[in-house]
C-alpha cells in the first residue's frame, strides 16, 4: 500500500532523528506541547480552545498548529512533511485507518499507562475503545463520536409549510414539493467530492440498511455493489442534487450551514458537526433549527470518531503528552468540548443532561444496544485515504455526468472499493 510505504519511510527518518537527541532533558509539567490538528471552523477553533484552556489550567501549553481544509487531507499531508523534516508535533489529529497506519510503523506513544488509570475499558464505548486500541496497545485519545446520517432543517421553514420534518422519503418528497412550491430551495448541497460522499453513505445505509452497508464498506465485498439497493441509492442521490432545481456548485460545508440558518434552503445532511456551527454563530436547536435522522436510517448510527495521537518525536515529552491524553479524555473536556463541537462524549457513564436535544439523541442511539453502529467511509473510518478519494471522485464523477448509468457507477464503485483479500 503506497500510504504505507510512505509512512515507513517517514518512521525511518523520525526514529534516526530521534537517535541523535540530547539525552536526558529537563522535563517539566508546564511544557509546552505542539499540536497539529485541523479544528479550524468557527466551531471547531472554540472547541480546540476549549481543550487549550483545560489543558493550561493543568499545567501544559498547547501551542497551536492549525491546518484549514480539505476535512484533514492537509493536516496529514503537512503532518508526513514536518516528520520528514524533523519537526514532528507532540499530538495530531489523525483518526480512522490514518491512525492505524501510524501506529503501524511505530509513530505513536502507547497511551496504555493512561487508559489504565482511567479505566477507558470499563469507561468508554466499546466501539470507541476498538477504534483506539492496536495490537495491545492504545494508540490515541478519544474526543468524541459524530454522527453522520444527521438530516438538519429550520424550524421557521419547517412551520411555514406546516410539516413535520421527514421520518419517510415518501414525506420528504411532500416536503420538497411544498417547500419548491413556495420558492424555497429544500436541501442544501455542494458538489464538493467529499460532501458528495457524506451525503451517499448515509443515502447506501438508508437504502442498503446496516448489514449489507457493512458488506459494501467493511468487508468491501466487490459483488455486493451490484445489488439492486446501491442502484436505488445512487438514483436517490442523483435526485437529491436536482431538487433545487438550479446548476450545483462546489461551496463549503459553513456556507451550506449559513443557507439553512438565514432560511435560504430547509434542509442540510450532514454530520452534526454542522450543528455545532450553527450554535457558534448563535442559532439554538430548539428554536433556529433541528435536527433528526435520515429517512431509513433509524436506529442506526453512521459514526466518525475524533481522536487525538501522541506523536513519538525524540523530544522527550512522554510524560507531557500522557498528561495532555488524560485531561483530554476526562469527563469535564469531554463535556466542555463536544458541547461546542457538535459531537457527543465517548463515555458510556457520562451525564448527558448537559447536552443539547440532538446531542442527547445522538448520544442515546449511540449507547443503545439495539443500534446498528457503522463505520463513515467517507471521514475515514471504514477505508484509508486513497480508497476514500477514489470513491468521492467516482461518485463525483456519476453525478456530474448524466449520461453515465447508475449500473456503470456500481461496477467503478466495485473497482474502485475492492480489498486486497476480498472476493473478486
Amino acid at each position: 500500500m503506497k500510504a504505507l510505504a510512505v509512512l515507513k519511510a517517514v518512521a525511518v527518518v523520525l526514529l534516526g532523528w530521534a537517535a541523535l537527541a540530547l539525552p536526558g532533558w529537563a522535563q517539566t509539567p508546564a511544557q509546552p506541547v505542539d499540536v497539529l490538528h485541523w479544528l479550524t471552523s468557527a466551531s471547531e477553533r472554540r472547541a480546540a480552545n476549549q481543550l487549550s484552556a483545560i489543558l493550561a489550567a493543568n499545567g501544559v501549553q498547547w501551542r497551536d498548529a492549525a491546518i484549514p481544509g480539505g476535512g484533514g487531507m492537509a493536516a496529514v499531508k503537512v503532518l508526513k512533511s514536518r516528520v520528514l523534516m524533523g519537526d514532528s508535533p507532540d499530538v495530531a489529529q489523525l483518526i480512522g485507518t490514518t491512525l492505524t497506519e501510524w501506529a503501524d510503523v511505530g509513530l505513536v506513544l502507547p497511551l496504555n499507562a493512561v487508559a489504565s488509570r482511567q479505566r477507558w475499558a470499563q469507561t468508554l464505548f466499546p466501539t470507541v475503545m476498538d477504534l483506539v486500541s492496536y495490537n495491545g496497545m492504545v494508540i490515541a485519545a478519544p474526543l468524541g463520536i459524530h454522527r453522520i446520517n444527521t438530516l438538519l432543517y429550520n424550524r421557521r421553514l419547517f412551520a411555514r409549510i406546516g410539516l413535520p420534518p421527514p421520518t419517510t422519503w415518501a414525506e420528504f418528497e411532500v416536503v420538497v414539493r411544498k417547500l419548491t412550491a413556495l420558492g424555497i430551495q429544500p436541501l442544501a448541497w455542494s458538489d464538493e467530492p467529499w460532501q458528495i460522499a457524506t451525503v451517499f453513505e448515509a443515502v447506501l445505509l438508508s437504502d442498503a440498511g446496516p448489514a449489507l452497508y457493512r458488506e459494501l464498506i467493511v468487508q468491501r465485498k466487490s459483488s455486493a455493489w451490484m445489488d439492486p439497493r446501491v442502484e436505488r441509492a445512487l438514483v436517490r442521490l442523483r435526485w437529491l442534487r436536482n431538487i433545487n432545481g438550479e446548476t450545483p456548485r462546489e461551496q463549503a460545508w459553513t456556507d451550506a450551514a449559513r443557507e439553512l440558518l438565514v432560511g435560504k434552503v430547509a434542509m442540510m445532511v450532514m454530520g452534526d458537526w454542522a450543528k455545532g456551527e450553527l450554535m457558534a454563530w448563535g442559532a439554538s436547536p430548539s428554536k433556529d433549527f433541528g435536527c433528526v435522522v435520515l429517512p431509513g436510517t433509524e436506529n442506526t448510527h453512521l459514526y466518525s470518531i475524533d481522536t487525538l495521537a501522541m506523536l513519538a518525536n525524540g523530544h522527550h515529552r512522554e510524560a507531557t503528552q500522557e498528561k495532555v491524553a488524560e485531561l483530554v479524555s476526562s469527563t469535564p473536556a469531554q463535556l466542555a468540548y463536544n458541547r461546542i463541537k457538535g459531537s457527543v462524549p465517548v463515555q458510556r457513564d457520562i451525564d448527558v443532561a448537559s447536552l443539547d436535544s440532538c446531542a442527547r439523541d445522538s448520544w442515546a442511539s449511540f449507547a443503545d444496544p439495539r443500534t446498528a453502529r457503522v463505520p463513515s467511509l467517507a471521514h475515514r473510518m471504514a477505508a484509508d485515504e486513497s480508497i476514500k478519494d477514489a470513491v468521492a471522485q467516482t461518485l463525483w464523477r456519476y453525478l456530474t455526468d448524466p449520461r453515465m448509468e447508475p449500473v456503470e457507477a456500481q461496477r467503478r464503485l466495485a473497482a474502485v472499493i475492492r480489498a486486497p483479500t476480498a472476493e473478486r
